[in-house]
């Protein structure tokens, strides 16, 4: 039958024994003092989280030359719209981005690109894509 390994008083390898070689003290502390640091850095961490999510968002002001472009929810968005692709088109992708909508789609005389503005519902920009021959 075997023992059970001797119980080992895990505070007692942080204590300093007079037979402790130099090495072994400073190893000793600078394990404590990474403990610490991480232990202060978690604290920090869980504290910010803490800040961020228990604070009040202050409004944004927007000047009409300088609006961002992710802002939509205090613009007025067109409640009717319509896209005027060419006959026999298939829309491949869409993408949008703030008030902006981009539609690429396929077509029987090429792909194209319609950009359309979702507070008019009219088309700002459309690219036609043509192969190089």
């Amino acid at each position: 039958m075997t023992q059970p390994p001797e119980r080992v008083d895990t505070f007692e390898l942080l204590r300093s024994r007079a037979d402790d070689t130099p090495n072994i003290r400073w190893l000793r502390f600078a394990v404590i003092g990474m403990g610490v640091v991480l232990a202060l850095g978690f604290a920090a961490v869980i504290g910010r989280i803490v800040y961020l999510t228990t604070r009040p968002v202050a409004p944004v002001s927007v000047t009409p030359d300088a609006r961002p472009a992710a802002q939509t929810s205090s613009t007025t968005l067109a409640s009717d719209m319509a896209l005027a692709l060419p006959v026999g088109a298939k829309v491949r992708t869409q993408s949008l981005s703030g008030n902006r909508l981009s539609v690429h789609y396929d077509g029987p005389a090429g792909e194209g690109i319609v950009i359309l503005d979702l507070e008019t519902g009219r088309p700002i920009s459309q690219v036609r894509i043509q192969s190089a021959k």
